[in-house]
């Protein structure tokens, strides 16, 4: 299948938003907004003037491309100049400052949108500035030094998160010289990662995903489990390729699927590893996943010979407990797979069961097979019509293909969900009654988690009784501790009326898989919210919304979250706070309504809740349609 093209440019990207704008609404709402609205018009006016386009925008923050790496500059001073002045003839109390960041570097085009390294590291700049500050990439330094009467401060190497770059101030006044030390000078997110799409097969449309620093969640880094704790980093192929080529990210997800079905095991989702591999030091990517053990390994190729080498470490010991090799063809990948998972079970005394290896040719019954499941996954996972489309043309030809296997059947149930999810279908009982029909055929030949899963969402579609649901959700666990299982599981028992029981599988979840995606912070403070633990929802929903777009926080989860924290806010007696929310919301997505909140949350099995939930938010002033 030919790869999508992918346009490409070298482009000048010019980053800014508000300093402190949460507390300016909390603060006074509506000035605030007035305010934005002059300092957008100062904005947009120079933009024009120095021949910037405006591309994104998130309500008080901007993203801009430049011709030139001297317009940017001239026009982040000229500004940041004019701020100045404004708000010197302002009352303090409703100023508005800015900080500034521009870079040069390689961005993706998509529509009218920029995307890529070149945006991230700009807004990474934009948070590094100082208040009033524009703070620049070496990059952009170099096109502009002795083409302007600007003097800069070297700030010296950054790194944050996974960018590393050198920085250059300003100076603007006097007062803005200053040191940087070279580390990750953003604060540790909170629930909240970036990454582009996980990779394993999803429970939610809205898996959206972004990167947290450690291993961090509920503020505290994770401690070692008790038992055996180990992630599988992404096998590398040491082979050239002309085209899409899963055979070493297949062996690592399948062998991180087989190792999750242990109660005995702690294993990190491939996702965070695929992540934290992105480290070098073995011992740091421990860390920051919190285990103790990592696996790694090589897949090469020659036609159909393969050779597979894997080697298991204890960080802490710093020792290897395991070293193998494996050779034969593509098709005994599976045997080979079973092999490591064997010597992994033995090493750490863990009983085997049928469930545990073994099990294999129920799943796949070639490379082939595996390729196009993984192909599937990768289309599904774009959440579009067009994803959908090829995803559902590659489920049907796996199935036909493979009309005995267990993977061949979850591929559909999946589309059955896609279809209902996303209002797909024209005949959506007859979708749902598919979907359920291909689960139970999953079910009965892979006895697995997943289609347990998508097979309790079949149920809560079709209304059935919650008990049946929730029966499924649980039997899921038995069968599979993974990520995805547990939050699925996590996600089914929070609409079916056991938020505590949510709760706690929302944060194992986390544990599980510490480069989580963003939906799990949005869901765990729904759960906060039934509980009426009103501080520990507002916690997450505030660092939340705070995050950007470039952050992993797409607009339909910020929207989400900003409505579920005006509707904690008015129980917290802040009233005037909670209607800051939704004039935000409706700010940054007009079409967002109690219509759009009804869709994901319709079928919640508490009723009453469900009523109190939408007449506070339209009381707050959430449009009904």
């Amino acid at each position: 299948m030919p790869d999508k093209k992918i346009n490409r440019k070298i482009a000048v990207i010019f980053a800014t938003d508000v300093v402190g704008y949460s507390k300016h609404m909390e603060a006074n709402e509506s000035e605030t907004i007035l305010n934005l609205r002059e300092c957008e018009a100062i904005l947009t006016g120079l933009f024009s003037k120095y021949e910037g386009r405006l591309f994104n925008t998130g309500g008080d923050s901007f993203l801009a491309e430049f011709p030139s790496a001297v317009s940017a500059v001239e026009c982040a001073v000229e500004f940041q100049n004019a701020i100045k002045k404004r708000n010197s003839t302002n009352d303090p109390s409703v100023k508005l400052d800015f900080r500034i960041g521009i870079n040069s570097g390689d961005v993706v085009i998509e529509n009218e949108n920029l995307l890529g390294d070149g945006v991230n590291i700009a807004a990474r700049l934009e948070a590094l500035s100082q208040t009033g500050g524009v703070t620049i990439s070496k990059s952009i330094h170099d096109f502009v030094k002795g083409k302007t009467k600007f003097e800069f401060n070297d700030v010296g190497l950054q790194k944050v998160k996974q960018n590393e770059f050198h920085a250059f101030d300003l100076i603007l006044s006097e007062d803005q010289r200053r040191r940087l030390k070279n580390k990750n000078t953003f604060r540790k997110s909170f629930l909240v990662l970036l990454i582009a799409l996980i990779s394993g097969l999803p429970l939610s449309v809205w898996w959206i995903v972004n990167q947290i620093s450690e291993t961090e969640a509920d503020g505290v880094v994770y401690e070692i489990p008790s038992v055996p704790s180990i992630a599988v980093l992404p096998f590398k192929s040491l082979y050239e390729t002309n085209g899409p080529d899963y055979l070493a990210e297949g062996l690592t997800q399948n062998l991180t699927n087989q190792l999750s079905k242990s109660n005995d095991l702690f294993v990190i989702t491939y996702s965070s590893s695929k992540i934290a591999a992105e480290v070098s030091d073995i011992n740091a990517i421990a860390k920051s996943l919190g285990v103790r053990f990592i696996l790694q390994g090589s897949v090469q190729r020659s036609g159909n010979d393969i050779r597979v080498n894997v080697e298991m470490r204890d960080t802490i010991e710093d020792s290897t407990l395991i070293t193998n090799q494996f050779d034969g063809k593509i098709d005994d990948l599976f045997t080979f797979q079973d092999k490591i998972a064997e010597d992994i079970f033995s090493n750490f005394k863990v009983k085997l069961t049928a469930n545990l290896v073994g099990n294999n040719a129920a799943q796949f019954s070639s490379y082939e097979q595996m390729q196009k499941v993984l192909e599937f996954r990768d289309n599904f996972l774009q959440f579009s019509k067009t994803g959908y489309s090829k995803a559902k043309k590659l489920a049907q030809e796996i199935n036909a293909e493979y009309p005995e296997s267990g993977q061949a059947k979850i591929v559909l149930a999946w589309i059955s969900f896609q279809e209902v999810m996303m209002g797909l279908t024209n005949d959506r009982q007859k979708s749902i009654q598919e979907g359920a029909q291909y689960a139970e055929q999953a079910q009965e030949i892979l006895n697995d988690g997943m289609s347990l899963i998508v097979g309790a969402w079949m149920d809560l579609f079709a209304g059935n009784p919650s008990e049946e649901a929730r029966e499924k959700a649980a039997k899921a666990i038995e069968l599979d501790q993974s990520g995805d299982v547990i939050s699925g599981a996590a996600n089914i028992l929070l609409l079916t009326g056991d938020p505590l029981a949510a709760k706690e599988l929302f944060k194992r979840a986390m544990k599980i898989s510490p480069f989580h995606p963003v939906w799990y912070a949005n869901r765990l403070s729904e759960a906060h919210i039934m509980l009426q633990e009103y501080d520990e929802a507002h916690a997450i929903l505030e660092e939340l919304v705070s995050k950007s777009q470039e952050d992993g926080v797409n607009l339909r989860e910020k929207s989400r979250a900003l409505v579920a924290l005006s509707f904690v806010e008015s129980r917290m007696n802040k009233s005037d706070t909670a209607r800051s929310r939704i004039k935000q919301l409706t700010l940054i997505n007009p079409k967002f309504s109690a219509k759009s909140v009804k869709n994901y949350l319709g079928m919640l099995s508490d009723k009453s809740f469900l009523e109190e939930y939408l007449d506070t938010v339209v009381s707050l002033g959430l449009p009904e349609q």
